[in-house]
């Protein structure tokens, strides 16, 4: 998890220091988009039925965060997150094991036309989570989620989505599946991994940092300019 907040963070910091965009055989190379997100979760967890029998339904939760995306190319790019996300799992007689985490997914991203829209992706990596909160849910009380339960999560993700682009900045709406995998339970089950199984689905909105930094460097620009006649 801290190797993937660094990284991100080095990312983050090394786009925004040398914002600009460089062109290469008419490829545009260096973009930076930044901005928030949100949405919605759709989670359980595999086998733990065969554990807690009931638990077989999925559970609705939510997704809230920020995305930073930096282009190497208009259609290839890296995009980074760090979100607050909610999974778990829920029974039929309407238990629920709720779960908490802070999120850092790194995914590969490529853009291409097709279904009549100009700007369509697919893209797919890794994440790592920790948890910050934990609840096993009965009909009327709510206890710390304990037992064994590991705090921290990671998988593959994969997905898709369509951006629509606008004068001040980007509309993205994403589907995305994460694939967990690690066993999230301590206790040595030899017949039972228990895996987070995750379906997302998000909006979110991304400035253009380089024409940000473009027209704040003009700005400043028109006023020495101008300060100096």
């Amino acid at each position: 998890m801290k190797k993937l907040l660094i990284i991100s963070v080095f990312l983050l910091f090394a786009a925004v220091a040398n914002a600009q965009i460089f062109t290469i055989f008419g490829q545009e190379v260096g973009f930076i988009y930044v901005g928030p997100k949100i949405g919605g979760t759709y989670s359980k967890i595999s086998n733990f039925s065969d554990m807690f029998p009931g638990f077989t339904k999925y559970r609705y939760g939510y997704q809230l965060g920020a995305v930073g995306e930096f282009g190497f190319t208009s259609k290839f790019s890296i995009q980074t997150e760090i979100e607050f996300i909610s999974k778990g799992a829920k029974s039929n007689a309407d238990q629920r094991i709720k779960m908490n985490y802070i999120g850092i997914p790194i995914l590969a991203k490529y853009c291409f036309k097709a279904l009549g829209l100009s700007k369509i992706y697919a893209m797919g990596g890794t994440f790592e989570d920790v948890r910050t909160k934990g609840e096993w849910v009965d009909p009327g009380q709510t206890q710390p989620l304990g037992g064994g339960f590991k705090k921290y999560d990671w998988g593959f993700s994969f997905g898709a989505g369509a951006e629509y682009p606008t004068k001040q900045g980007i509309w993205a709406l994403d589907l995305r599946y994460n694939l967990g995998m690690t066993d999230l339970h301590s206790e040595n089950w030899e017949s039972y991994k228990t895996r987070s199984r995750s379906f997302g689905i998000s909006l979110s909105y991304k400035l253009n940092l380089v024409d940000l930094f473009s027209k704040l460097k003009n700005k400043d620009k028109n006023k020495e300019s101008t300060q100096g006649k």
